[in-house]
């Protein structure tokens, strides 16, 4: 056929178009046309066994032409990425690839000192406001943190642990004020308001410095402030953290707790967790918390965190009483 594109009309060219789409294309565009239009193109499709490549662009110059020369600008953005990436991947699949693309672009402020040498650190901040420390270290991550926090005077130790637990939000310019102070600029801040300090993110870098510095920094901060150093401790090892304890202290461990709260607690624990409660029991004692959890097939959420709660407590008081170790980073923890 050596008929030009233009002088193709109606069944005909939409013929030609499909053969120019490919298969693939063609056959979803057809299952969304009527059926009368399907079956007159059909019959043009027989007829035209071949499509010549000056009729194939033509074609498909012209539909490019007739589709977006009415359109304005198309849409793009994350909403489009968001809609294409659910449609090529599933929506779980997409908003792990947006949000981990969105994170790809922050930078953390401070980020320039993870790598930094924390007894330089310490010099760079020991002529800083305790605020102005407390602030960096909450930052930074706990790991991180602690290494500098250790380095730092045990009175001001204390005074920057205190002032990262009472700090709750600060602006971004507050953020750019310290960071230039360090001659730094922050690069990205996401939100108008961020959450560095507290309770938790203290906990978190005490659970990096090793075990006597840790209990020299809550024993004063109790003598300031006993409420706040109770909150602190609250958050020095929660459930999930049993996933790092040792054999021989989780055997320990087991022995103090009863079977029944195992049993509560475990409904809601990663498989990690179960592991080390199970992998450190005998197999009759392990066969019997399996019966146990079977026996009540739904607990009440309450009942779960009240056992894990009980747990935590038992393991507090062992790791006190020096009947366990809890690995924490610090030099106090190495086992010579």
């Amino acid at each position: 056929m050596s008929a030009n594109a233009h002088v193709l009309t109606g069944p005909r060219k939409v013929a030609a178009l499909l053969i120019a789409l490919g298969t693939e294309a063609s056959a979803k565009l057809l299952s969304r046309l009527p059926q009368d239009a399907v079956d007159r193109i059909a019959l043009e499709l027989m007829r035209m066994p071949a499509l010549e490549a000056e009729v194939r662009d033509a074609i498909l110059e012209e539909t490019y032409t007739g589709v977006f020369s009415q359109l304005g600008a198309l849409p793009g953005g994350e909403s489009y990425a968001l809609t294409l990436f659910k449609e090529a991947f599933g929506e779980g699949k997409a908003i792990e690839l947006i949000t981990r693309v969105q994170q790809s672009q922050v930078v953390v402020p401070f980020e320039f000192l993870r790598s930094a040498d924390p007894v330089q650190v310490k010099e760079l901040l020991a002529s800083e406001h305790p605020q102005t420390i407390a602030l960096v270290l909450a930052h930074l991550e706990p790991r991180v943190a602690a290494r500098i926090l250790v380095e730092l005077e045990p009175e001001l130790q204390v005074e920057v642990a205190r002032r990262i637990a009472l700090t709750d939000q600060t602006t971004p310019d507050t953020l750019a004020v310290v960071e230039d102070g360090i001659r730094r600029r922050i690069s990205a801040v996401v939100t108008e308001t961020a959450q560095v300090g507290g309770a938790r993110p203290l906990a978190h870098v005490l659970n990096q410095v090793g075990r006597s510095t840790e209990r020299q920094i809550l024993g004063a901060l109790a003598e300031r402030d006993a409420e706040l150093a109770d909150e602190v401790r609250r958050f020095m090892f929660v459930f999930e953290d049993i996933a790092l304890i040792d054999d021989r202290s989780m055997q320990r461990i087991i022995r103090e707790l009863d079977t029944k709260d195992i049993a509560f607690a475990l409904r809601t624990a990663t498989e990690e967790v179960k592991q080390r409660f199970f992998g450190n029991m005998s197999q009759r004692a392990a066969e019997m918390l399996r019966e146990e959890m079977s026996l009540t097939t739904q607990v009440r959420m309450k009942n779960v965190e009240e056992a894990q709660g009980r747990i935590v407590e038992v393991i507090k008081r062992l790791e006190d009483e020096d009947e366990i170790v809890i690995s924490r980073g610090g030099a106090d923890d190495v086992l010579v």
